[in-house]
Order: structure tokens, then C-alpha cells, then sequence
């Protein structure tokens, strides 16, 4: 008896998984929302690997960047070159950055679109950790063709490790920057 139990739970087994690898899959999304979705998520990584230049066609020629929770102030309006200045002030100074992306999702609406992703940015320095964790929000609009992000929102939830790291990693990247020159 156990041999025909085992045999049958084995071709329901069998069965299940041939079903689950042969059946088609159900489309989701709209080739719109993906190219948002893929200008988005370039943002980031470009930034990780120290990519600049693929960073800054991401965003349309002014943009509205909001840190305002993450370091005060009001929102600023700067061109992408501006933009990346700022970033180079800082990221290289760290020893690794990883900004993961996930839950990202995109609205598109003729010329205009929005995207939202929950972030958790890691950025290293020796055996220290800074980590803030939130949500990003982008609105974007269709120029030439092409998605631009014309405002971006970083959205902290909660921090994790030493802010004080910011400081350290400014300095280490001015020191490079000052090298290079």
C-alpha cells in the first residue's frame, strides 16, 4: 500500500509541476509603464556603478528633487548636471553604495506619467553602515520621444546606522576630485 501512495503523490506531483512550467502566463503591464519602470530603476544602479553619465539621461533638462526628508530644506529645481555634481560630492566617498528598488510601479497617462518604488539605500564605509529605507516617488514626462523624470521625491521611513558617514564620504570624495584635477 505505501508503494501506491508514494506513486500516486509522485505523478500528482509530476502533474502539478508540468502544469505550473506549461501554462502561459498571464501578461502584465503595459509596454508604457514599463519603459517608466525601466528609466526609473536605471537611476540607482547607474549611481552604484558610478555611471553618471547614463544617470543623468534619465532626467528631463530641469528637474525638482525633494531630500527634504532625508536632510531639510525645501525642494530644489537643477538641471541633471547639477544633479550629478551633487551625487558625485558624495557617493564615491563611500566604499560601496547599493540602493535596491522594489515594489516599483508606474502610472502613465498620455504625455505624463508617475512612478513609485520603496527604497533601502546601503552605503558603506569601512565596517560602517548608513541606510536610509523609504520610498521614491518620480513624476515624468514623454520629451522627444523619450520618458524624462522631472521631479523626484525621496520619501524616508526610518534610518539605520551612522548618518555621520555623510560627512566622512563628502570629504573622501572632495579629496578625489581634488586628485583627479
Amino acid at each position: 500500500m505505501s508503494k501506491s501512495l508514494f506513486a500516486t503523490a509522485a505523478l500528482v506531483f509530476a502533474t502539478t509541476a508540468s502544469a505550473q512550467t506549461t501554462a502561459p502566463l498571464a501578461p502584465t503591464g503595459e509596454p508604457e509603464a514599463a519603459r517608466v519602470i525601466s528609466v526609473v530603476s536605471s537611476i540607482p544602479l547607474a549611481v552604484d556603478l558610478a555611471n553618471y553619465a547614463l544617470a543623468e539621461k534619465a532626467f528631463a533638462p530641469k528637474i525638482v528633487i525633494d531630500y527634504t526628508s532625508l536632510w531639510g530644506g525645501t525642494p530644489n529645481t537643477m538641471t541633471p548636471a547639477e544633479l550629478m555634481a551633487a551625487w558625485r560630492g558624495i557617493v564615491p566617498g563611500f566604499d560601496a553604495t547599493w540602493h535596491e528598488l522594489s515594489d516599483v510601479r508606474a502610472q502613465v497617462t498620455g504625455q505624463s506619467a508617475s512612478a513609485t518604488a520603496a527604497v533601502d539605500g546601503r552605503h558603506w564605509l569601512g565596517n560602517g553602515l548608513w541606510r536610509p529605507i523609504g520610498t521614491y516617488e518620480w513624476e515624468l514626462e514623454k520629451l522627444n520621444g523619450q520618458w524624462k523624470v522631472t521631479r523626484m521625491v525621496f520619501k524616508m521611513s526610518r534610518e539605520v546606522g551612522d548618518r555621520g558617514l555623510t560627512s566622512q564620504a563628502m570629504e573622501r570624495a572632495k579629496a578625489t576630485q581634488a586628485i583627479k584635477q
